[in-house]
């Protein structure tokens, strides 16, 4: 049997304020618009959750299923992550290719919580287990074509079963659980500044933190491998604020002995500028084009999710195309990576029009949310494009409408003081 290693789509009910049925599908381009607080944030925040969640293998009776030290739950409890009330219970599935692992997560009151149920579907079988023992939290009675058995978990990844028939099945989703959990980089909406300087130390494995940290170091140890990552990040400033990365040896310092390297500009003038010095908007997008391009490198795996708040954050409208565009341009080169992207902006929105319309995008390739908030609960609604562009779906309409709104304003105000 054959599995693809990429998630192609996240079911979730009940979780926040989606009380239906809602699935969140991941194309190379996933863009999430609405209003504030329709629940945006909530759906894109489920994949670091859900992600660390995999990568968890706690047991016993104070073992959690999801990772409450994790940035992406900004300290919420599991009956904070349900607006329902009595028994609290999240629904979620993972859909890859070949393979879907549904599984209930339920609150236990003190005794913390659990996977109460879950169903693993394959293109040859299917396997529902139900668990035995709520102060034990890891056996489960299964059942698969009329066949029971016991399996045993430590969180949500399987860890025995007694029947030596289902250990391919057991094998395969452990494969693609870890394969998820190591695959979300995601960037919050609030983002560390840049460090005026920094410092290398032996053996440092660099990687882009949720605040966007550890850019710095992660250029410069790309530069040094000249691994194609800081040279393409320095095209894209280069575009966008006639300036480039610099990484001269000469630039280090030493001090209370230790060895730091300023994080520096070069810009058209021939001086050296700090990053942080150029700006919030500069700053805040270098991390979201770092994982872009360390993505397309296949320098973060065979299928990285790239779940961006808002990367547009304090950039110029001009920078937001320049940023849409080096977005598409990695989908168009080939990037193995699912790119989900909360916006506001309308830029990102034309853009990915427009590159479907120069047949640099397929329709296909691309898919956009409308989140609404309503009296029963949020809805992701789905949107598709023709290939001349076109939304299909639940667009709303008087989207973006609020500068033409103003301009009709003002308008009328200047006629009237006449």
């Amino acid at each position: 049997m054959s599995i693809s290693g990429r998630l192609e789509s996240i079911e979730f009910s009940r979780y926040r304020a989606f009380n239906k049925a809602q699935t969140l599908e991941l194309r190379p381009l996933t863009l999430l618009f609405g209003l504030n607080s329709a629940g945006k944030s909530a759906a894109l925040r489920l994949l670091p959750i859900l992600a660390g969640a995999a990568q968890r293998r706690q047991m016993g009776p104070r073992a959690t299923i999801l990772d409450y030290k994790s940035p992406a739950l900004r300290d919420a409890r599991f009956q904070d992550l349900s607006n329902r009330k009595g028994a609290l219970v999240l629904t979620f599935k993972l859909n890859w290719g070949g393979i879907s692992y549904e599984f209930d997560i339920a609150s236990l009151g003190e005794l913390g919580e659990c996977m109460s149920s879950f169903k693993i579907l394959t293109r040859d079988s299917g396997f529902e287990g139900t668990i035995l023992d709520t102060k034990i939290k890891s056996s489960y009675d299964v059942r698969s074509g009329g066949n029971a058995t016991k399996w045993d978990f430590r969180g949500l990844a399987p860890a025995r079963c007694d029947d030596p028939d289902d250990h391919l099945v057991l094998f395969q989703l452990n494969h693609q659980l870890d394969l998820f959990g190591n695959s979300v980089h995601w960037l919050g909406a609030v983002r560390a500044t840049v460090p005026r300087f920094y410092e290398l130390l032996p053996g440092m494995d660099a990687r882009v933190q949720s605040d966007g940290s550890g850019v710095a170091e992660v250029l410069r140890l790309s530069f040094e491998a000249k691994d194609g990552a800081a040279e393409a990040v320095s095209a894209w400033l280069m575009k966008t604020c006639q300036s480039e990365l610099t990484f001269a040896k000469t630039d280090g310092a030493v001090a209370f002995n230790r060895q730091l390297y300023p994080f520096n500009l070069l810009g058209a003038s021939g001086m050296h500028v700090a990053v942080r010095d150029v700006g919030e908007g500069i700053a805040q997008a270098l991390p979201v084009v770092t994982l872009c391009h360390q993505a397309m490198l296949g320098q973060l795996g065979v299928a990285p999710i790239l779940a961006f708040e808002q990367p547009e954050l304090h950039l110029h409208p001009a920078a937001t195309v320049h940023l849409a565009d080096e977005i598409i341009s990695c989908v168009e080169q080939g990037s193995k990576a699912s790119h989900v992207i909360e916006t506001h902006s309308e830029s990102m929105l034309l853009a990915l029009q427009i590159a479907i319309v120069e047949k640099r995008l397929k329709p296909e390739d691309a898919i956009v949310y409308w989140v609404t908030s309503g009296p029963e609960g949020s809805d992701l609604r789905p949107i598709r494009f023709d290939e001349e562009g076109f939304p299909h779906g639940g667009w709303p309409q008087g989207v973006f409408r609020e500068a033409v709104d103003q301009a009709r304003r003002l308008s009328k105000l200047r006629i009237s003081a006449h």
